[in-house]
């Protein structure tokens, strides 16, 4: 009997749609996965804007794009007053609402030795709310250990 062949579907877990970078050019991002057979985009945030606009694209996507919300390493040193609490407040209302997947992406980063303290902060307000949400986590690690 002749295997039935099978199309293969694809999942891009890492991508930064909501990143200025792509501004005007998500929709020709997403039709282009769409094209490719990719069936999910998870988009990963850096801060607060990032992290709403990625809940933008997921409402004109809602089957395809999926959403991680959080404050990347490199964004800590320029957090604005209160938008740390802010994005945790943002994630934990749209995690009630089912609207995000993860929480990311966070982590910590060794190139940025200046702002470690910072980052260890921010990180572990993160880990702490994915523990209290019961969510996974989008890691970002470079480097090595500072002692």
């Amino acid at each position: 009997m002749p295997l039935r062949s099978q199309t293969m579907k694809f999942v891009d877990a890492h991508v930064h749609l909501s990143d200025a970078q792509y501004s005007g050019h998500t929709d020709m991002l997403v039709q282009d996965a769409k094209d490719s057979e990719v069936v999910a985009l998870v988009t990963n945030a850096m801060d607060y804007a990032t992290s709403v606009e990625a809940l933008r694209l997921k409402q004109q996507n809602p089957t395809l794009v999926h959403v991680a919300l959080g404050i990347h390493p490199w964004n800590v040193n320029i957090l604005k007053e209160g938008e740390l609490d802010q994005t945790l407040k943002l994630i934990e209302e749209q995690h009630q609402e089912k609207k995000i997947v993860a929480i990311g992406e966070i982590g910590l980063d060794c190139k940025y030795e200046a702002i470690w303290n910072e980052q260890i902060l921010v990180f572990d307000k993160m880990l702490r709310q994915a523990e209290k949400l019961q969510l996974p986590v989008i890691i970002h690690s470079r480097g090595q250990q500072i002692s």
